[in-house]
């Protein structure tokens, strides 16, 4: 794995750390406008019910950008906002809970009480209200093996604390380093020198 620097912040980071925080970051004009798609492409998911195709179709359609970077404006909006199509089944249930809850508030306010009460119906059907037990998974009350490797030093350490007994890390012979704190100014001016 390579570690990479870099020396100024790319637009999904800009956007991220916006979302994060929205002083931390001066968002351009141009970022403003990709900030909007990125919401727009996530909303047709997730609101509208459209699949990723249809979503990055209509995005094109919206706006005037290739269909490159309506394809990257929605993997961009799913990194950010969370992938809906790999969501959970208990995150697929509190969506379809909430849709159906929104469904009986307004039959109800049309006064249409047979269609809310189909609604509460199916609302109910999406949890086991009977079933209070916490069901206990057997696999995870099963013991493990952990295979740990050591360094040689920490393996010939750990194997004569061993043979006397008792194992008393308190007073580990270690050798203790020089080192220096480093605060973030500091660290910049370092290396803007190399």
């Amino acid at each position: 794995m390579d570690i990479v620097k870099f020396t100024k912040d790319s637009i999904f980071q800009k956007i991220k750390a916006w979302y994060i925080d929205e002083t931390s970051v001066d968002l351009s004009p141009k970022e403003l406008e990709r900030k909007e798609r990125l919401e727009h492409v996530w909303s047709l998911r997730k609101n509208n019910k459209y699949s990723p195709a249809q979503a990055v179709q209509i995005l094109k359609k919206n706006h005037p950008i290739s269909m490159s970077t309506a394809y990257r404006d929605y993997a961009m909006a799913m990194n950010i906002f969370g992938d809906l199509d790999q969501v959970n089944v208990a995150a697929e249930r509190m969506i379809l809970a909430e849709s159906y809850w929104n469904l009986y508030q307004m039959a109800l306010k049309k006064g249409n009480e047979e269609t809310a009460r189909k609604c509460l119906d199916s609302y109910k059907s999406l949890f086991n209200f009977a079933d209070t037990e916490q069901k206990i998974d057997p696999k995870k009350l099963e013991a493990s093996v952990y295979k740990l490797n050591l360094p040689r030093g920490a393996k010939n350490m750990l194997e004569a604390m061993f043979q006397t007994g008792v194992a008393d890390f308190n007073n580990i012979t270690a050798q203790d380093v020089s080192w220096k704190e480093v605060h973030n100014n500091e660290e910049d001016t370092e290396d803007d020198g190399d």
